[in-house]
């Protein structure tokens, strides 16, 4: 608003400048048609800038009362404008703080749960090197056994069995 009132006094200053160059080139143009003796021309200049200033001051006034009433009727709506922005600022601490909170319960939760991932992780490659790192006569056990053939100890199990089985038949 204080752009506004300054722009308008300017052109006010303005005003009184252009009159006092135009009162000059009237009373010089009056001078050249001999309607104005050149004795008079300071004199009618004069009367010009005075007029030309009683305006300007009459225009500084109603510039001035514009203003007081601006601001007196601005008044209230800057204490809302004031209270409305404090309000907002409330708000937005709040909001930061609740965000920041979750951030921080979101970023320790990620933590955590990386935590289990490596565990598991620590526990599905120890398996996988137990496995890895098992002697070839281990391995070919397993696999005898998922395809049900019987092992070399099995074999001699059964052997002895049935060397007891023979030996009470005689």
């Amino acid at each position: 608003m204080s752009k506004i009132i300054r722009d308008a006094y300017m052109a006010s200053i303005g005003v009184a400048v252009l009159t006092y160059e135009k009162a000059e080139r009237i009373t010089n143009e009056l001078i050249k048609k001999g309607e104005l003796a050149k004795e008079k021309q300071q004199k009618f200049i004069q009367e010009l800038m005075e007029k030309s200033k009683r305006n300007s001051s009459e225009l500084e006034k109603m510039v001035k009362a514009k203003v007081k009433y601006l601001t007196e009727k601005g008044g209230p709506l800057k204490e809302k404008q004031d209270k409305f922005i404090g309000d907002v600022t409330l708000k937005a601490k709040v909001k930061g703080k609740i965000a920041e909170q979750k951030i921080k319960e979101t970023v320790k939760d990620t933590i955590r749960r990386g935590k289990e991932t490596a565990g598991k992780q620590q526990k599905a490659f120890n398996k996988l090197k137990e496995k890895i790192t098992k002697s070839d006569e281990e391995r070919v056990e397993e696999l005898l056994k998922k395809m049900d053939i019987p092992s070399k100890e099995d074999i001699e199990l059964i052997r002895k069995k049935l060397d007891e089985l023979e030996s009470k038949l005689k």
